[in-house]
């Protein structure tokens, strides 16, 4: 199967996990990528989930921003605890962009000549949804003094996540 038509049944089985559990998104093809826009809302939060199905390199990433940014004087202590967070993890991992303190959780899932179930997508939200939904808070309160990066990785180490 073409590269193109991987991706395109691909990009198809994600819609169809997301209408069987009546998930809305909005949804398109542009570039060499599909795209899939969607959110959720947490225990005290909306989360943005940004889906895309590359053609080229044949896999599904899955994008979930931090709705803030770490401030310029907080972007060292964020990073430390961005690899904390990290080296817990066994699914997916948050990234850090050290020139403007942006945050997101990322998980991704190759399909090369192979097509990931529907049971698969839906992890990849839910593992999505849950990080963001378990560290958001902790990142925020690092970035306004209110937790310490040891109260930080005391947190990690004792979460069940």
């Amino acid at each position: 199967m073409a590269k193109y038509e991987e991706a395109k049944a691909m990009y198809k089985t994600l819609c169809q996990t997301l209408n069987n559990i009546e998930w809305r998104y909005n949804g398109e093809e542009k570039d060499d990528q599909f795209v899939v826009e969607t959110a959720a809302v947490g225990s005290d939060l909306k989360m943005g989930l940004h889906i895309l199905i590359e053609v080229d390199r044949q896999l599904m990433y899955l994008k979930s921003p931090m709705p803030f940014r770490a401030p310029e004087d907080k972007i060292d202590l964020l990073g430390k605890a961005v690899l904390i967070a990290n080296y817990s993890m066994l699914n997916g991992s948050f990234e850090m962009d050290l020139s403007d303190g942006y945050i997101a959780f990322k998980i991704v899932v190759p399909f090369m000549s192979s097509m990931i179930s529907t049971e698969v997508c839906r992890y990849m939200i839910i593992v999505s949804c849950n990080m963001v939904d378990c560290f958001n808070d902790k990142f925020q309160a690092l970035c306004d003094g209110k937790m310490t990066l040891q109260e930080f990785q005391d947190f990690v180490e004792n979460s069940d996540r």
